[in-house]
C-alpha cells in the first residue's frame, strides 16, 4: 500500500512540474527558465526536481516524449498505422485540437523546435512530397521550405483557436506542398 501512496506522489510532483513549466513557456523562452522560476511554480522543492529530471531542458524533452507516445496511442485508437499508405496528417492534427492548448505552448517560439520537427516526421507529409527524382541540394532546400510552412500554418492554426477542420488543414497543407501558392489562384 506505501508503494502506491509513493507512485501517486511522484505522479502528482511530475504533473506539477510539467505544468509549471508548460506555463512559463507561455511567457518566456526556455532558454530563460530556471530550475528555481520551475519549482517555485511547481511549488516543489528543488531538490525533488533533481530526483527526476537534470535541467527544464530535460523536463521538456520528457513532455515532448510523452506527447508523441499519447499521438501514437491516439493514432492507434483510430486505426491509422503511421508506417503504412493510410497514414493521415487529419488525425495528428484532431489530436492536437483536443489538446490545443499544450500544442500551442509545444509550437510556440519559447520552445524547441525539435518538437515541430517531429510532428511533422510523424505525419510524413513531407517526405512523401518530397520522393521525386531531384538532386539532393534540391531535396535538402525543399524539405526545409516545407517543414517550415508546414510548422507556420500549423502554429497560426493552433494560435487562432483551430477553428478550420483538421480535414481542411491537412487538405491544405498537402495542396500547399504539392501545387504551391499558384494551385490557390481564383480562376477569372
Amino acid at each position: 500500500m506505501k508503494v502506491e501512496k509513493v507512485d501517486r506522489r511522484v505522479k502528482y510532483t511530475k504533473y506539477m512540474l510539467k505544468e509549471a513549466l508548460v506555463a512559463l513557456i507561455r511567457e518566456q523562452h526556455i532558454s530563460t527558465i530556471s530550475v528555481k522560476a520551475l519549482c517555485e511554480k511547481a511549488d516543489i522543492n528543488r531538490s525533488t526536481f533533481y530526483v527526476h529530471y537534470s535541467d527544464p531542458y530535460d523536463l521538456l524533452n520528457q513532455i515532448k516524449n510523452e506527447v508523441l507516445a499519447n499521438v501514437m496511442l491516439y493514432l492507434k485508437e483510430q486505426d491509422q498505422d503511421p508506417t503504412g499508405s493510410n497514414f493521415q496528417l487529419t488525425t495528428i492534427l484532431e489530436y492536437a485540437k483536443k489538446n490545443s492548448e499544450l500544442f500551442e505552448t509545444l509550437f510556440s517560439e519559447n520552445c524547441d523546435y525539435v518538437f515541430q520537427d517531429d510532428i511533422l516526421e510523424l505525419s510524413q507529409i513531407i517526405s512523401s512530397q518530397y520522393n521525386m527524382d531531384m538532386d539532393e541540394t534540391a531535396k535538402k532546400y525543399l524539405k526545409e521550405f516545407g517543414t517550415s510552412g508546414c510548422i507556420s500554418v500549423f502554429e497560426r492554426w493552433l494560435q487562432d483557436g483551430a477553428k478550420e477542420s483538421p480535414e481542411y488543414i491537412s487538405e491544405f497543407l498537402k495542396k500547399a506542398l504539392q501545387g504551391g501558392i499558384m494551385c490557390f489562384k481564383n480562376p477569372e
